[in-house]
């Protein structure tokens, strides 16, 4: 693969497809992203909680003016991207859960673009080729679907990262930049590195003079842009409105102290799990197993086999055409093999680092790129008729069970007689004219959030918002902890329990 040729090689083997096929391709792409990301945007109780909420509070603050949110509220690593993206939103619509989801689903709609452009100007596919193959994310099954607009923890983010790192790969200023944004932002984003380099080991350009220019270039951008991000530190409110460079009672750390502080290393646990990655993990994304959530129901057991069996399939036969071909065209496919490097070192990675027991799917979420990685490259170098129909065939059954789960979920959310609970105590404690409360963390935020700030409430436990905690105590006596259980003297109010004594 010549990485540092491909503009040229694709120009010649993969010239671009019709303008009309191309906005076809990308009006489609469009409408299954809008389409999984609907009830989401429709129901704002599906799938929302406080560390969403202190994303929709950060820019609030940030559009009124009234703080400078740089990291996540209460420590120094996640840079608020996502604050700063749903921040004009909220200038022009009002802070909202769905407008907060809407600044999430814009980015998720500029990765699908990014992947089907990519696929043909890099990877030699017709755009709605390209459409089959980025259908696992662009059509993900409802609970991924969830991950991919959740407000917290920067899901989505990386996915767009590692994609523009691709088209700048060639201009170190540009790749050392948006690679210290997007590590600040969520770790995964280095996963681009070490996909571009082997890239470059295979056409053998590693090692030239101008290559290792361009990295130590990279590098030196990299820890200037990290130093400057370093350096706006004390201008930035780190617990919310007026606490400009103070970090009390938050996590000071790096982002390279949190991921020593999580990852867990022991070789042999390694082969139990890559088992649970490819057994387990894995088709709880892909809609290939059933996952139970809270937030959604959605996969099916018989597809795992389905869309394991065409996937190793896909892999053996591509494997097959290469042995015959020796290297033979491989820079037609190179953005594909790029898409499926980042989602194989996404699960290595976590293999790697955490045990078999812990599940965190945010985490891995990049393996989605892997059956788009395996059926794009499949696709380019397939020359017979009926094993791209067979491809095409698993793609579209996939497709229409995925759509099954979405229906599905929006019959469950649309069948739910009783409201909001949340929405329903936030209401009816404005109403009382109530302004300032407490309650534990998992419910604090949320109601402040969804109040607009008309209830402002303390954290009794994990604090992220300082400000909240000062009023809280200026109330003295006259605080009321809003509690589940019932305490004495305690007022019943929607569901919970207004404490006048909270413990």
């Amino acid at each position: 693969m010549r990485v540092d040729r491909l503009d040229a090689g694709a120009a010649q083997s993969a010239p671009p497809g019709p303008g009309r096929e191309r906005l076809i391709a990308l009006s489609l792409a469009a409408a299954l992203v809008l389409l999984r990301s609907f009830v989401f945007l429709r129901y704002e109780s599906s799938f929302f909680d406080s560390d969403q909420a202190i994303v929709g509070l950060m820019a609030k603050h940030l559009e009124e003016g009234r703080a400078f949110p740089l990291f996540f509220y209460g420590q120094t690593y996640l840079l608020a991207v996502e604050a700063w993206l749903a921040a004009p939103l909220f200038w022009v619509a009002g802070a909202s859960v769905a407008t907060l989801r809407a600044s999430l689903v814009l980015t998720n709609l500029a990765v699908a673009m990014l992947l089907i452009a990519g696929l043909e100007r890099w990877g030699g596919l017709r755009p709605l080729l390209g459409l089959a193959a980025i259908v696992f994310f662009a059509f993900a099954p409802p609970y991924t679907a969830a991950l991919l607009v959740q407000a917290n923890g920067a899901n989505i983010e990386p996915f767009l990262f590692v994609l523009v790192l691709w088209t700048v790969r060639r201009r170190p200023l540009w790749f050392g930049a948006i690679l210290a944004v997007g590590f600040l932002t969520r770790e995964f984003t280095i996963y681009a590195v070490p996909v571009i380099l082997v890239g470059q080991l295979w056409d053998r350009s590693l090692f030239r003079a101008e290559t290792v220019q361009r990295w130590l270039l990279t590098a030196v951008v990299f820890f200037a842009v990290w130093e400057g991000v370093q350096a706006l530190r004390p201008f930035a409110d780190l617990m919310g409105p007026g606490t400009r460079g103070q970090l009390l009672r938050g996590f000071a750390a790096s982002q390279f102290d949190n991921l020593s502080n999580r990852a867990s290393f022991v070789a042999a646990e390694i082969p139990a799990r890559g088992t649970a990655m490819l057994f387990h993990n894995l088709p709880r994304l892909l809609g290939a197993s059933v996952v139970d959530e809270t937030v959604a129901r959605q996969g099916h057991d018989w597809m795992f086999w389905l869309l394991a069996a065409g996937l190793s399939a896909a892999v053996l036969r591509t494997g097959f055409i290469f042995v015959r071909g020796a290297r033979l065209g491989v820079e037609r496919s190179a953005f594909g093999w790029y898409v499926l490097g980042l989602g194989v070192i996404s699960a290595v990675g976590y293999v790697a680092s955490r045990p078999a027991s812990a599940v965190i799917d945010r985490y891995f979420l990049l393996g989605v790129f892997i059956p788009v990685g395996v059926v794009a490259v499949f696709l380019v170098h397939e020359p017979n008729r009926w094993p791209r129909q067979a491809m095409l065939s698993l793609v579209l059954i996939w497709t229409l069970a995925s759509g099954f789960d979405h229906l599905r979920l929006l019959q469950r959310v649309r069948g739910t007689a009783v409201p909001d609970a949340s929405r329903a105590l936030a209401d009816a404690l404005v109403a009382r004219g109530i302004h300032t409360a407490e309650a534990g963390y998992w419910r604090a935020y949320k109601l402040t959030f969804l109040s607009g700030e008309r209830l402002k409430i303390a954290s009794n436990d994990f604090v992220r918002i300082d400000e909240y905690q000062n009023l809280a105590a200026a109330e003295g006596d006259r605080l009321i902890g809003i509690r589940e259980q019932p305490c004495p003297g305690g007022e019943r109010l929607a569901g919970w329990y207004l404490c006048h004594q909270p413990p």
